[in-house]
């Protein structure tokens, strides 16, 4: 790498580290101004909290009326897809990784607790022979239908889809589909009720 790309790159970062951390009312607004250069898409009334990290940005698409607390990333670089719907909030300290040929969609109106993970892609692991830190990744999705709340210190695995209306209890681990209208929690998650029950 040269030294202009060094350059180039090291002020870059220095740019988003500001960005991120700038605090104050125009904290709020500079955070909106630059990030929504940078990503697909970033509907009206987004309000960004500080700390915010976002990676792959060319491959983030959110709606409008969009809130994200303090400290929350979005990771969607090597082929990675982020799409969220209108009024999508985040609550603090929310991990969201699409990398490597993984895809998060969030739907309409879906709520997300504090220190929430969401991991589309895994590690692959057949080889025993090898490391698995050698053996690459394989893309995952996870699909949040509309009007769908997920509790704090949830962490959602790739290759499932949460029904609509459905609600995820706070610390449950999601390792297969939800059912839509339906309360779900546990390690990992099983059904508990029907919402409206």
């Amino acid at each position: 790498m040269s030294i202009i790309s060094r350059l180039r790159l090291e002020w870059i970062q220095d740019l988003d580290f500001a960005m991120s951390w700038m605090p104050g009312s125009i904290g709020y607004r500079l955070r909106k101004i630059y990030f929504k250069r940078l990503m697909k898409n970033l509907g009206s009334t987004a309000i960004l909290g500080p700390g915010m990290v976002v990676n792959g940005s060319e491959n983030i698409y959110i709606g409008d009326s969009f809130h994200c607390l303090r400290n929350c990333t979005l990771m969607a670089f090597d082929d990675g897809l982020i799409e969220f719907g209108n009024r999508v909030s985040l609550n603090a300290n929310v991990y969201i990784n699409a990398c490597v040929r993984g895809k998060i969609i969030l739907g309409n109106d879906v709520l997300v607790g504090p220190n929430v993970v969401m991991r589309a892609s895994d590690h692959v692991m057949k080889d025993v022979n090898r490391p698995i830190n050698q053996q690459g990744h394989t893309g995952g999705e996870i699909i949040i239908e509309d009007d769908v709340w997920i509790g704090a210190n949830v962490t959602t695995v790739g290759g499932i889809r949460i029904g609509k209306g459905a609600v995820v209890a706070a610390g449950a681990v999601v390792t297969r589909d939800v059912e839509p209208y339906t309360v779900v929690g546990g390690v990992p998650a099983v059904f508990i009720k029907r919402r409206g029950d």
